[in-house]
């Protein structure tokens, strides 16, 4: 029966019937409309029509009908309370408080991994994590990132607490390893039971697998000034926007004037440019220059920095090496006789950072600091003005994370507790506003939350770790990126908030890159190392091309006024 109406029920007439009480319907399951204007229920059994598309009447809510107390039928649906409703957990709507309700709980599920299980030659930008098929909160344990060994956990590599290290953002769990993962390396990863669970409490069970890391590819470029051949390119053009220099596993590189030394993952040393004063250390004459890369011996080199013609070296096993110009003992030797190939510095074994110009700054791994070289306006952070050849502790200080020096015999230095730190010369207020003589010892800038800091001829500029960026100092090529020529004796924030906290300074310009891989650049370069095909100045920073894939951190660049060149890595 597709409807029921009023000649099938009462007498003829077409009208809508008054059900009277006591009438049981039954029978019309399939009935598209029951067509009465009024149902009294009361006392009337009701069956057989719960798939009626349209029911036009009232079913009290009294007496005993079929479908339950508790039950509502209104134009929003079906409205459920105080009933029990076990085993509808497909239902896409359920009317009602969930009062009392079984069966509705979903399982914590991963949808996707991050790396993926058992997965080969990752890379590790996004970071480590999981997307549940819900949103979840921390529970309790720690994930854990240790050596693979045979499949299971070996060597801990680093424990992430789930209530502090580890991120939640709804249903995305990311945990980002602050310990290196060595390239070809398998990991294995581990979640506990219980490390997470959902929002009424339910455990996610937990799981571990094993993920094998693979090497970055690292591209080196360069630009600007070619006169020695310096940018590669096997030619002494000059470059007026990023060229490559061939290779693709490039790791830590420098560059000063009309000289760059880069070493490679695979601990090799290479050397471009002007020999002079044999700062190449190629045991070459003096005058002999490279437009391709050439290979000292050795291949465990790591870390490599230079500066007036004096080149400092570390290699992986924490030994400090130098070669080249060595006035006043710059190069560390206790002596002040030119090198013309690396010799090492003393016989210590726990280097891990240096830069200098004429005077030279060094942190070793137990966060010392230490100095040598030329000292006529205290750059050496003495409290003198001494020379020194070869290394002197810097104070007592067991903080000293990142150091930088400049062309005017200035140093800058940061501890581990953000503190900014600098000494040497105060010309062009370079030091602070209230201290712009020389001091032959460490003065604190204010701050506590800076993170880098690096040099240009006549200026500084910082960074803090909220992602912004600050310079002072001198202004006439817009340098301080103020859109502006006005000259800074206090920092000055150059706009955003992204920016990494890695730069390449020169005499009259900079280079830096923010979070998301571009890189930006802006003052003033004759020879075209601002790098947008041109040679015009610019007073706030302007982004090179549209690639996401720069990388400055493993640039490091000793400022010397003669030098007109940059370079920058791509991490690929």
């Amino acid at each position: 029966m597709s409807e029921l109406r009023v000649d099938s029920v009462k007498s003829k007439g077409g009208g809508a019937p008054n059900l009277p009480k006591g009438v049981t319907i039954s029978g019309i399951a399939t009935a598209a409309t029951l067509g009465a204007t009024t149902v009294d229920v009361s006392n009337v059994n009701v069956s057989g029509v719960v798939t009626s598309a349209t029911l036009n009447g009232e079913l009290l809510s009294t007496g005993t009908p079929t479908l339950g107390l508790g039950v509502t039928i209104n134009s929003s649906g079906l409205v459920i309370s105080g009933v029990a409703t076990a085993g509808i957990v497909s239902a896409t709507t359920l009317y009602g408080d969930g009062t009392n309700l079984t069966g509705v709980g979903a399982t914590i599920a991963p949808l996707f991994y991050q790396p993926d299980l058992y997965d080969t030659g990752v890379l590790l930008d996004a970071g480590i994590g999981i997307t549940f098929n819900q949103q979840v909160k921390a529970g309790s344990g720690n994930v854990t990132l240790s050596i693979a060994n045979a499949g299971v956990a070996g060597t801990v590599v680093e424990n992430f607490g789930v209530g502090s290290s580890v991120s939640i953002s709804e249903n995305r769990i990311t945990i980002n390893p602050t310990a290196d993962i060595n390239a070809t390396q398998v990991y294995h990863l581990s979640y506990p039971s219980g490390c997470f669970t959902n929002n009424e409490g339910t455990d996610y069970v937990g799981t571990a697998y094993t993920f094998e890391a693979r090497a970055y590819n690292y591209q080196l470029w360069r630009w600007g000034n070619n006169t020695y051949g310096s940018l590669g390119q096997n030619n002494r053009v000059q470059y007026s926007s990023p060229v490559q220099v061939p290779g693709t596993t490039w790791n830590n590189a420098t560059s000063y004037s009309g000289s760059a030394l880069m070493t490679k993952t695979d601990g090799t040393l290479w050397v471009l440019g002007e020999n002079w004063r044999g700062r190449l250390g190629m045991n070459v004459p003096q005058g002999v220059s490279y437009s391709s890369p050439v290979q000292l011996p050795g291949t465990t080199w790591n870390h490599v920095t230079g500066g007036s013609s004096a080149t400092l070296a570390i290699k992986t096993d924490g030994t400090l090496w130098s070669w080249g110009y060595n006035y006043v003992g710059m190069l560390g030797q206790n002596s002040t006789q030119q090198l013309s190939s690396p010799v090492q510095v003393g016989g210590d074994t726990t280097w891990s950072q240096t830069t200098g110009m004429s005077h030279k700054l060094a942190i070793k791994t137990d966060g010392t600091l230490w100095s040598w070289g030329y000292n006529n306006v205290g750059g050496l952070g003495q409290n003198n003005k001494v020379n020194y050849s070869s290394p002197v502790q810097v104070g007592s200080d067991t903080t000293w994370s990142k150091i930088s020096t400049g062309h005017r015999q200035s140093a800058f230095g940061i501890k581990t507790d953000g503190t900014l730190w600098g000494w040497g010369s105060g010309n062009s207020n370079v030091l602070t506003s209230a201290n712009t003589n020389p001091a032959s010892s460490p003065v604190q800038i204010p701050g506590t939350t800076w993170k880098t800091v690096y040099q240009y001829t006549e200026g500084i500029q910082a960074f803090r770790t909220d992602g912004t960026l600050w310079m002072w100092g001198l202004n006439e090529q817009g340098l301080l990126g103020q859109n502006n020529r006005t000259n800074a004796d206090s920092p000055k924030q150059i706009p955003g908030t992204t920016w990494t906290g890695d730069a390449f300074t020169g005499p009259q310009f900079t280079l830096a890159t923010k979070t998301d891989g571009t890189l930006w650049t802006w003052g003033n370069s004759p020879t075209g190392a601002v790098g947008h095909g041109d040679v015009i100045a610019r007073s706030s920073p302007t982004q090179i091309g549209t690639d996401t894939t720069w990388d400055l951190s493993k640039i490091w660049y000793q400022n010397y006024a003669e030098a007109d060149v940059s370079i920058a890595i791509k991490k690929i």
